[in-house]
């Protein structure tokens, strides 16, 4: 959004963050529930709440597809947070910090660097959390600063086929916590390179826990960006897998480009004016497809 003066910019963000993206997510067309067996996931704080309920809706309309998340409280979500989420999304189901915090340690009492990490920082829920409490043995995560502005069919065939290949996406850089040639020598494995946890196509058995703990007890310590542990994790779960498998890049776009590609199914946000972006963007170009498009120009 640099391209665009101070002036002009902020009344973009501003329309987009209290109109266009209030307007669409508050639109719920009368969908078919998602027939189950995948649980869909979301880790969410009160700062991104709002933009995690556009991205859950833009999930569901381009699904076609009415959804039942699992919501996942990063410990920030208050009174006021709960009332919108139920309001709506009347079938999600949140799982409160204090409880998972209660909870999932149980589960990893024979990790204990998982459960160790996991208590340290939020990024970690995302990790263990979302394994813990998935229904079934496949789930689906996806970041709050998400949105999809088309069909996405390679997800859609991965749920319709019952595949067990694990998916993440493709970044545009490499980010993990260490260098690829320092894990492939402490885990002895080949790593995919950049890898992104965006979006998470999982089945359960490939979040290995064990491997996740050797990795943690073995090179945390030495991580020279520790936020990226949890997008490391990830990346050494699909890399693990003979089935595991990057997600088109340019469909499944990672950027920091002003505006999208033009054949993006989606968008995951980054960088220091990510929320900017994906409100002059995001927000505005999927309140005109849910609200306006689709009037003009209904779906068969």
């Amino acid at each position: 959004m640099k391209i665009l003066s101070s002036f002009i910019r902020r009344p973009l963000i501003a329309a987009g963050r209290d109109l266009f993206a209030p307007r669409a997510v508050e639109r719920r067309e009368t969908l078919p529930d998602y027939p189950g067996g995948v649980s869909l996931h979301m880790v969410v704080g009160h700062d991104m709440l709002r933009i995690g309920l556009l991205s859950l809706r833009s999930f569901e309309f381009h699904t076609r597809y009415r959804w039942s998340p699992l919501i996942h409280d990063d410990g920030t979500l208050d009174a006021g947070d709960l009332a919108l989420l139920q309001h709506h999304f009347p079938d999600a189901f949140v799982i409160t910090r204090s409880r998972a915090d209660r909870e999932v340690p149980v589960g990893l009492e024979d990790f204990p660097a998982c459960r160790d990490h996991r208590m340290k920082h939020h990024w970690f829920l995302k990790v263990f959390d979302t394994r813990h409490y998935a229904t079934g043995h496949r789930y689906i995560i996806i970041d709050s600063d998400i949105i999809f502005f088309r069909r996405p069919d390679a997800v859609l065939d991965w749920l319709t086929t019952g595949s067990e290949a694990m998916r993440v996406m493709e970044d545009d850089h490499e980010k993990y916590s260490h260098s690829r040639q320092t894990i492939e020598e402490q885990l002895g494995l080949k790593l995919l390179p950049r890898a992104n946890s965006g979006l998470d196509l999982m089945p359960k058995n490939a979040a290995d826990l064990a491997l996740a703990d050797r990795f943690l007890a073995t090179c945390a310590d030495s991580a020279t960006q520790y936020p990226f542990l949890e997008q490391t994790i990830f990346a050494i779960w699909v890399s693990a897998r003979a089935e595991g498998r990057l997600l088109p890049r340019e469909q499944y776009e990672i950027s920091w480009n002003n505006f999208r590609r033009r054949a993006a199914v989606c968008r995951h946000y980054i960088g220091p004016a990510k929320n900017d972006a994906l409100y002059v963007e995001g927000a505005t170009s999927f309140w005109w497809q849910s609200c306006v498009q689709t009037r003009l120009f209904p779906q068969r």
